[in-house]
Order: structure tokens, then sequence, then C-alpha cells
């Protein structure tokens, strides 16, 4: 009776053990049950309108060891394996959801969406700091949101000692998401498509200076 309890108790680790690596393994947004959505990524979706979804993020699920889900990394994975053929478009709406917008039928864009593995931005793993003497630059790793008082933004191009970037994100009220910025900085650390956090302190000109030590970790 020991041996069977025993065997019982070990069948029901290994069972367990098998249910955690299937969770673990869940890299899509959604999955499809026949024609059906199921919880992936997502834990929630909804059509918004013809050409449209919103799906909510489980933040608690990771996309690569050590790796949180987040917004960013959604729409560089949709963006990029399906931009060009179904038009695909991702607004990152808050750290849980996202708007995506495509062309063509809502079926295929859902079987799509469904085969698609979200991945980790490319510079998740960058975390280079800049030697300027105004501080307050780090390219850092993307898979995050900004924090209070923090800009997140992606950098378009690289000019004598200015960052020109694109915001994707502002917990500062005078600093737009979407809005396109230029940061006092000496940019030699940091490439076009790359992720910049910084900490505004005021506007001289059309440029921001960022504040005097505000170098951040994520």
């Amino acid at each position: 009776m020991k041996i069977l309890g025993l065997r019982k108790a070990l069948l029901a680790l290994v069972t367990a053990a098998f249910a955690s690596t299937a969770v673990a393994e869940v890299r899509t947004l959604i999955e499809l049950n026949g024609a059906t959505p199921t919880a992936g990524l997502a834990n929630s979706w909804k059509k918004v309108k013809d050409g449209e979804y919103q799906f909510t993020l489980d933040l608690s699920k990771e996309i690569g060891k050590g790796v949180a889900l987040s917004a960013g990394a959604v729409k560089d994975s949709l963006e990029t394996k399906l931009g060009s053929n179904l038009g695909v478009k991702v607004k990152e709406q808050s750290a849980t959801s996202v708007a995506v917008t495509y062309t063509g039928d809502e079926a295929g864009f859902l079987a799509a969406v469904a085969k698609t593995k979200i991945r980790a931005p490319q510079n998740a793993q960058i975390a280079l700091e800049s030697s300027t003497s105004e501080g307050g630059i780090r390219a850092n790793p993307g898979n995050r949101y900004p924090k209070a008082g923090e800009v997140k933004a992606t950098v378009i191009s690289v000019q004598p000692g200015v960052i020109v970037a694109r915001v994707n994100d502002s917990k500062v009220a005078d600093v737009k998401a979407g809005t396109k910025v230029k940061i006092k900085a000496d940019g030699a650390n940091f490439k076009p498509t790359k992720t910049v956090f910084f900490a505004p302190e005021k506007l001289e000109g059309d440029t921001w200076l960022p504040k005097a030590g505000s170098v951040l970790d994520r």
C-alpha cells in the first residue's frame, strides 16, 4: 500500500510538472480551438471594429527565461511578422493593453496571431550608459515601462550631442506618447531603433535636458 501511495504521489508530481511546462511554453497571444480563440499570453480580447482588436496581456507570463511579457514585445513581434502581409499595426495603450489593426479577413488575422510567437525585443539585453556630463541617459532593456518622472522612447537618429527619438510611453505630463523629441546627450552608445529611457528636467529650445544623475536601471 505504501508503494502504491508513493507511485500515485510521483505520478501527480510528474503530471504537475508537465502542466507547468505546457503553460510556460505558451508564446502566442491567443491559441485556437478550432476557430474559437482561447487564452494565451493575452487573458482577454475583444473586437473593437472591423480591422481592429484589443488584447489585454497577462504580465505574469514570460516570453523567455527571465523576460516578462510586455506590450512593447507584442508590438515588435506582431509588426515584424505580420506587418507586410496583413498590414498589422500595434498601439501600446497601457502596460497591459494593446490595440491591433490589420487588413484582410478576421479569421485569417486571428489564425496568424495564434501562430505568431511573441519574442523579447532585440534590445532587451542592452544596458549601455552614456558618459555625457549632463547624465540622465541610458540605453536600457526595452521590456519594461517607464517609472514616475521617466520617458521611454525609440531612437530615430543620433546627431552631435543630441538623440532624436519617438516617445513610446511617458510618465511626464509635458512629454506625450507618439511625439518626436530631442534629448541632449552624447549619442555614441545609441543606435536607431534602440530603446532609451530618460528623466527630463527642462526644455531648452526644442531639446530636452535630462536630470543630472538620473540614470535609471530597469
